[in-house]
């Protein structure tokens, strides 16, 4: 257990293979023992057996062992820090006093065994020429010493009881007064070694000082050796302190990897660890005195005390040229950049835990704008940080309020332009300003909202197409997010939904974008399959511009394939061929397709002569209110 402790516990990375052999050495020796131990357990102990032999095993294992310790002691004695020094002379002074007793009753042993282990390493200390060491080998070669005559003592008295138990049992009364007298002695010896000890004050302060260093061990990632979340911000407060007290700004990097997310997808997790682990380093090394930390995933922070803006925008525009060198990672040649956002204490906030934040969003707004150069938090931030929070309040009470409605685009028959189905939308009227879908649902889904706006929109758009006189045959598409498809609760939720509204199953459309099929495959295709089984159509969402594959595509139930915009757009750049390969697949599939953003007469001419079976967009109409739907319709048939 004592050499485990020091093989792993003190683990050195240049002398990790070395303590690795040195530790199946011993634990060999020590199997050997044990097994020797069971054979004269089972074997010998009640039978007239020959002692010398078997003592000689047990003498020949405890040399061998002390050995094994005293070369530890000498070989890695040069790439100990204190600490270890500190701690493997402990030990050695743990594992001799134990053998005081256990190997008194064979004398030499006990003494040699208490030799090997002290002696070389105490000397090696007190010829080093540090102090600390040397004071440490002193100590080392008097405790040798004292329990060197603590062991022969020992010894002496246990053969002297041995001879005397066999000779004259009523004796025994003297041995137990050698025992007293000899525990008498190690008192002495320990109220000496107290005194010796006191000696020892002066290192008091050194040793609390490798104690806070252990202790910062256990606040280091254990992925990239930056400081974890709870020590950063505790480091961040010490420093902040320290920077307002002379006067001066601190400033917080937040750093944001780009395209991490597809590393690992492509390359896997070991590979994504491996290209964490050497940013890090980059990052680490850059930081020099600064402090670093892994914020999560692949989000980093550095703070810069004692800096102004131009150092902090100067040292992030270095940093991102550092981060965005080349990475040879596993015989894979790779290239990541980075996104950084930066807050200042004390312009911009006084809490350390909103200077994370402020960081934190100016990087997300930067990210959001894919621009490359730092971005320094400003008050315009401010007031969209608090605009986004305005809107993320309203945003709970939108249902109740009845701020929240649909519209409805209609999906037309390639041939008879008539309505084949309509998309439900979902719009917000904030306070008399209409917010954008791209804005609201990314906080609907960071909030948990999601789950009750899906649910409401479910329903509604249900119930508002179970009562189309105007299209009775006409189906309702709803859009689903993976946030949404992968809660427990999904499929209870639109078994309510049908029940509540009366609406055929077969009329209602769930929209399922294709990026969702790169993650969770299996708990995708489980609720996929859950709601083909009540006969609810499932269309595949801006098909071609995510990362499935065909290999998942063919395993998935799916009725009809959405052509995405972009492809429409660019028939005469490459997309058409891109369309006709939809086609084929779609057919191969036995599903049906559709083309949105349809604009133009020639676009929808076009991909009616390719054979698309239905068109949606503002050629045909834009999104409209329930209400004026049958006005849309009586248009169309007139």
């Amino acid at each position: 257990m004592a050499a485990v402790f020091l093989v792993f516990a003190l683990d050195t990375p240049n002398t990790h293979s070395l303590k690795l052999t040195w530790l199946s050495v011993v634990a060999l020796i020590t199997a050997f023992r044990f097994i020797d131990w069971l054979y004269w357990l089972i074997k010998l102990r009640r039978t007239k057996y020959q002692a010398l032999g078997a003592r000689n095993r047990v003498v020949l294992g405890v040399i061998s062992l002390s050995l094994m310790w005293c070369i530890y002691s000498v070989v890695f004695y040069e790439s100990m820090d204190l600490t270890e020094l500190a701690l493997t002379f402990a030990m050695l002074c743990t594992l001799s006093s134990g053998a005081n007793s256990a190997l008194s009753g064979h004398k030499k042993t006990a003494i040699l065994y208490t030799v090997l282990l002290l002696t070389p390493a105490s000397c090696m200390a007190l010829f080093s020429g540090v102090t600390v060491h040397v004071f440490i080998g002193c100590l080392g070669i008097l405790y040798n010493i004292s329990i060197t005559f603590s062991a022969a003592r020992a010894a002496d008295l246990t053969e002297e009881a041995v001879k005397l138990r066999n000779e004259n049992k009523h004796i025994l009364e003297k041995m137990h007064q050698e025992i007293a007298q000899n525990d008498a002695v190690h008192e002495e010896l320990s109220q000496a070694y107290s005194q010796v000890t006191a000696s020892k004050e002066n290192l008091e302060k050194e040793v609390e000082r490798r104690t806070d260093e252990i202790r910062m061990l256990s606040s280091l990632d254990p992925l990239t050796q930056l400081y974890n979340r709870e020590a950063f911000i505790h480091q961040l407060s010490i420093t902040a302190a320290k920077s307002i007290k002379s006067g001066h700004s601190v400033a917080l990097l937040f750093i944001d990897l780009n395209g991490f997310k597809k590393v690992n997808d492509t390359l896997g997790h070991k590979v994504g660890d491996a290209v964490l682990v050497e940013v890090a380093g980059r990052i680490g090394a850059f930081a020099n005195d600064y402090q670093a930390g892994r914020w999560g995933g692949d989000e980093f922070l550095m703070v810069l005390p004692y800096a102004d803006h131009e150092t902090a925008i100067s040292v992030a525009n270095a940093l991102l040229a550092r981060i965005s060198q080349p990475l040879d990672v596993m015989s894979n040649q790779l290239c990541v950049s980075a996104t950084i956002g930066i807050a200042m204490l004390p312009e911009h906030t006084s809490s350390e835990t909103e200077l994370i934040q402020l960081a934190d969003f100016a990087m997300f707004e930067q990210k959001k704008l894919h621009l490359s150069e730092p971005r320094m938090f400003t008050q315009d931030l401010f007031e969209n940080l608090k605009q986004i929070e305005n809107l993320r309040n309203g945003l709970q009470e939108a249902i109740s309020r009845k701020q929240l409605y649909l519209c409805y685009q209609p999906i037309v028959k390639c041939k008879t332009k008539e309505p084949w189905s309509f998309e439900a939308l979902l719009r917000w009227n904030f306070n008399g300003n209409l917010v954008g879908p791209d804005t609201f649902i990314p906080l609907a889904e960071q909030t948990g909202l999601i789950h009750e706006i899906g649910a409401w929109v479910l329903n509604r758009a249900c119930i508002d197409a179970s009562q189309w006189q105007h299209s009775p045959n006409a189906s309702v598409s709803v859009n689903v997010s993976i946030t949404q498809l992968l809660d427990s609760d999904f499929i209870g939720i639109l078994d309510k939904a049908l029940n509540t509204s009366k609406l055929q199953p077969e009329r209602l459309h769930l929209e399922i974008t294709e990026s969702m099929f790169a993650d969770n495959k299996d708990k995708v295709k489980a609720k996929i399959n859950a709601i083909k089984d009540r006969n609810v159509q499932v269309s595949i969402d801006d098909f071609g511009t995510g990362y499935s594959s065909l290999s998942q595509l063919q395993t998935l139930n799916f009725d009809t394939i959405k052509i995405d915009r972009s492809f429409v757009l660019n028939m005469h750049q490459g997309g058409e061929a891109i369309i006709r390969a939809t086609l084929f697949i779609a057919k191969q599939f036995g599903c049906k397709t559709v083309a949105e953003g349809i604009e133009t007469e020639q676009e929808a001419l076009k991909l009616s002569e390719m054979g698309v079976d239905y068109l949606q967009g503002f050629l045909f109409s834009k999104p409209i209110i329930n209400d004026e739907l049958r006005r849309w319709v009586e248009n169309i048939e007139t």
